[in-house]
């Protein structure tokens, strides 16, 4: 037949008060400290998810400042480009300007030189026709005839 052990009996009533005493003494103080513990990672991950986000929106304001930046120095560039280009006009334009009136002050100049050297040649030619009827001539005609012949020979020479 079976016999039965006390001693089992009493290892298993000892065990069920040792349980009852830790769970009443021991569990509860366990269990609020993983709690507290619990609670303090929880934070620690709250913060540092908080950090996380700070610093996301930090980056993406310094993204946006960088790309206004970007932006603004492109149009700066651009303006002085575009200044640069009106003032390269500008230049081109006065030089241009400044050339036409000094072909203009050429032609004028040129114009009056030869004026003055037709008038010179016409005076010269005068002279020598003079010379030349004198001594076809043969006498020297007044000074009255030189004066007619030789306007009338500039009048002459002027229509043609």
């Amino acid at each position: 037949m079976l016999k039965f052990d006390w001693n089992i009996l009493f290892t298993f009533v000892n065990l069920i008060v040792f349980y009852l005493l830790m769970k009443k003494f021991l569990f509860g103080r366990i269990k609020k400290v993983m709690d507290e513990r619990k609670a303090l990672i929880q934070k620690q991950f709250d913060d540092a998810e908080e950090t996380n986000k700070k610093a996301d929106e930090k980056l993406a304001d310094y993204e946006s400042k960088i790309a206004n930046y970007e932006s603004e120095g492109e149009q700066i560039i651009t303006d002085a480009r575009d200044s640069a280009k009106v003032e390269y006009n500008k230049i081109i334009e006065r030089a241009e300007a400044d050339a036409e009136a000094l072909k203009a002050d050429a032609k004028k100049q040129i114009e009056i030189d030869t004026n003055n050297a037709r008038k010179a040649a016409k005076g010269e030619i005068a002279s020598l026709a003079m010379q030349a009827a004198e001594k076809v001539v043969g006498k020297n005609v007044s000074a009255e005839n030189d004066s007619d012949i030789f306007d009338d020979f500039l009048k002459e020479s002027s229509e043609e």
